[in-house]
């Protein structure tokens, strides 16, 4: 035998051998899938899906077979005593014969009161005596009503506002009637910004609302005034973070 039929001779083997080794693979390739579809993908065998399919319930995957297993199996992981009575009637022998006590015994209650409270009210207006009412007088003497000038507080205000670090305010207040107004500036002790002010003044009581530009804050001044002084607290919102409160004092320039 020549080298070169017995190399033809080996390769034809070795083909042999890969195609044997393939077609074992594919057959096993068909029986794994075969299995999932009879499986169904459930865990179940196929003699448990054919019950299953003809009534017969098959306890799957740790799932409560009933209501009471279920409650059983929550009261256990959760801790929630689903044993405990909740607001129902002692004499009723099932949950909605409980209610229904509880109702009637309710609607008992409420028409026993009303009429309790219906009969007090009888016996109240029979035994109480009648009341003469006095001819009411066709004219009334004036009522002198006196009200407190409202002081001006217009003109050039100076504010130091004290937290953890101090603000200074400076507005320009006009005032009519009781409404108070105005603009200025305010320094937190870096850049100066514009700020504008409103609020109301009644006897030795000033309230400002001021808000600054730039960085928006509002800071609302409650301030007791004494001749050209003013002090207080105020509290001051942010939009970039939360409300604070600080002191307040204030001085009008002379005019």
């Amino acid at each position: 035998m020549s080298k070169h039929v017995f190399n033809v001779m080996i390769w034809k083997a070795r083909r042999l051998v890969i195609l044997i080794a393939l077609s074992l693979a594919i057959l096993a390739l068909f029986a794994v899938h075969a299995y999932a579809i009879i499986d169904g993908g459930s865990g179940l065998s196929a003699d448990q899906l054919i019950d299953f399919s003809n009534g017969i319930y098959i306890p799957n995957n740790g799932i409560p077979e009933n209501p009471a297993a279920a409650r059983k199996l929550w009261s256990e992981e959760s801790g929630i005593n689903f044993t405990m009575p909740g607001n129902l009637s002692e004499n009723g022998t099932n949950p909605q014969a409980s209610r229904s006590s509880v109702k009637t015994g309710e609607a008992l209650e409420y028409q026993t009161a009303s009429t309790v409270s219906s009969g007090q009210a009888k016996a109240a207006s029979s035994a109480e005596p009648a009341i003469s009412q006095a001819p009411l007088p066709t004219s009334s003497p004036a009522i002198s009503q006196t009200t407190s000038p409202t002081v001006s507080k217009a003109g050039n205000w100076s504010f130091r506002l004290k937290d953890s670090k101090n603000r200074f305010l400076a507005l320009t207040l006009f005032q009519s009637e009781n409404a108070v107004f105005g603009t200025g500036n305010i320094n937190d002790g870096g850049d100066t910004m514009k700020a504008s002010a409103s609020g109301s003044v009644s006897a030795d009581k000033l309230s400002l609302d001021v808000i600054s530009s730039g960085t928006v804050n509002l800071y609302r001044l409650r301030l007791n005034l004494s001749g050209n002084s003013a002090s207080g607290e105020y509290r001051a919102f942010s939009t970039k973070g939360d409300p604070w409160t600080g002191i307040v004092e204030g001085v009008l320039a002379a005019k």
